[in-house]
């Protein structure tokens, strides 16, 4: 990203603060349910971001049984842009190209009809290289949190705020690193985002030569979404949604994709926290359950952010608990085989989800990853969604307190489709991919997937 405007985006909307408080009283106006008998429809919330050259698309995977209509709308410090209207037939996936051209471009996803999941990609432009994949946000909220932007030499981090409702937002913003006290910029304190609008907040230039860099954003007024964009100078791009709380016991997990693996934590209250994290993997031949391994103890102080080394082999899940009541947050960073490297947020276990691609370009080596964190061994059934329609459902087993990858020959005829996830058990899905240059490794995609409420699919 280009940062030679300075903090620019800071101050995005010169507007009074007074006048965008009366002006939101009566609340964002954001879609809500209708009555019983109505057809459903609801939003996505992608803050992605980018910057000058880059290229990137939302995927929309619709696993039901009806035609679902699609609205997109392209968001960042102009007035937003209509992208188009697209139908998602039954069992299909579209792939539409949005606009990631700048710091603080985001796209607003509405759906009628029906549910669809949606999960983003941007890709950048020389002389940087790699993606960032995420699932975008089901809804907006007054409280984020964030936690895994480094701002060390070489590396460039972006805050990215989104709101698309009707009226404005207004927000504080405390900035979070390991070797100094929260900051509380002025810049940052009743900062307006103008209804419509999406900025990108340099947090580089806040903070620099920081190993992590976490954020809490309030809406004092309205709701946002909110993520983090890292780009490393030359090679590596990272997109992490943010969370909406802390909690206790967290769920991360990675793929085969990965090298060395960082666990980026975050404790947004005012004491010192201890907490452990252990790593499940895929089982060796002859046992039930996966290796084992993690973080035993680690102490960390309040308002303070910590990168811990976790080693990882294969498809792997991080538990992460907190030893008393005080909540934490958490994402994970893993490097590529190559030039990319990648990260993701925390995900809760759920019994049907949809996993976006994350396979960019050929050749590809598409992977995803189940993980069940559960006492009984997970009956699964996987299938892909492509343009074309749905592949033959696979079934297979997870084991209590496992990992297993999705059978390789299911993703082969197509990388870049969805995976739409079935289990009788709660468990959690991630695709972790690598893509392009000549062994497919140049770049690699990491991203949680999105969990299919229970009245989108009621046969699951």
């Amino acid at each position: 990203m280009k940062h030679g405007t300075g903090l620019v985006a800071l101050v995005v909307a010169a507007v009074l603060v007074a006048a965008a408080i009366a002006a939101a009283r009566l609340g964002p106006a954001d879609p809500r349910e209708g009555p019983a008998g109505v057809a459903r429809s609801g939003t996505w919330l992608c803050p992605h971001g980018g910057d000058r050259g880059w290229t990137g698309t939302v995927t929309l995977a619709n696993p039901g049984t009806t035609d679902v209509d699609v609205r997109l709308t392209s968001l960042g410090d102009g007035p937003p842009r209509r992208i188009g209207n697209v139908t998602v037939a039954p069992g299909t996936q579209v792939v539409e190209g949005i606009d990631a051209r700048g710091a603080g471009a985001a796209t607003y996803v509405e759906y009628f009809g029906g549910w669809v999941g949606a999960g983003w990609m941007v890709r950048a432009d020389d002389p940087d290289v790699g993606i960032g994949t995420e699932p975008c946000a089901s809804s907006a909220s007054p409280d984020w949190f964030t936690a895994e932007t480094p701002t060390t030499e070489g590396q460039r981090a972006s805050l990215i705020v989104m709101n698309p409702f009707a009226t404005a937002a207004v927000i504080d913003v405390v900035v979070y690193s390991p070797s100094r006290p929260p900051l509380r910029d002025e810049r940052l304190t009743d900062l307006v985002i103008r209804s419509g609008r999406s900025i990108a907040i340099s947090l580089d230039e806040l903070v620099l030569g920081e190993a992590s860099v976490a954020t809490h954003v309030v809406a004092k007024v309205g709701r946002v979404a909110v993520s983090t964009l890292g780009v490393t100078d030359g090679g590596g791009v990272r997109s992490v949604l943010g969370a909406t709380g802390a909690a206790t016991a967290l769920a991360l997990a990675t793929g085969s994709g990965s090298g060395q693996t960082q666990l980026v934590t975050f404790v947004p209250g005012d004491e010192a926290l201890r907490f452990g994290a252990l790593v499940l993997s895929e089982p060796i031949e002859g046992e039930e359950t996966g290796a084992g391994g993690g973080l035993a103890e680690v102490e960390q102080a309040g308002v303070s952010t910590l990168v811990s080394p976790i080693p990882t082999v294969g498809a792997s899940l991080i538990e992460v608990s907190s030893f008393g009541e005080l909540p934490l947050v958490a994402a994970l960073r893993a490097d590529g085989q190559a030039g990319d490297d990648a990260a993701t947020g925390a995900a809760t276990a759920a019994t049907t989800w949809i996993v976006p691609p994350t396979v960019a370009d050929d050749p590809a080596r598409p992977f995803v990853v189940i993980a069940n964190p559960g006492g009984a061994p997970a009956t699964v059934s996987v299938m892909v969604l492509t343009g074309e329609g749905a592949g033959s459902p696979v079934s297979l087993t997870i084991e209590p307190r496992s990992v297993a990858p999705v059978p390789a020959e299911l993703l082969r005829d197509d990388p870049t489709a969805s995976v739409f996830v079935t289990a009788d058990a709660p468990v959690i899905a991630l695709g972790a991919s690598t893509s392009a240059g000549v062994k497919g490794l140049s770049l690699f995609g990491l991203s949680i997937g999105v969990p299919v409420p229970a009245w989108a699919f009621p046969g699951a």
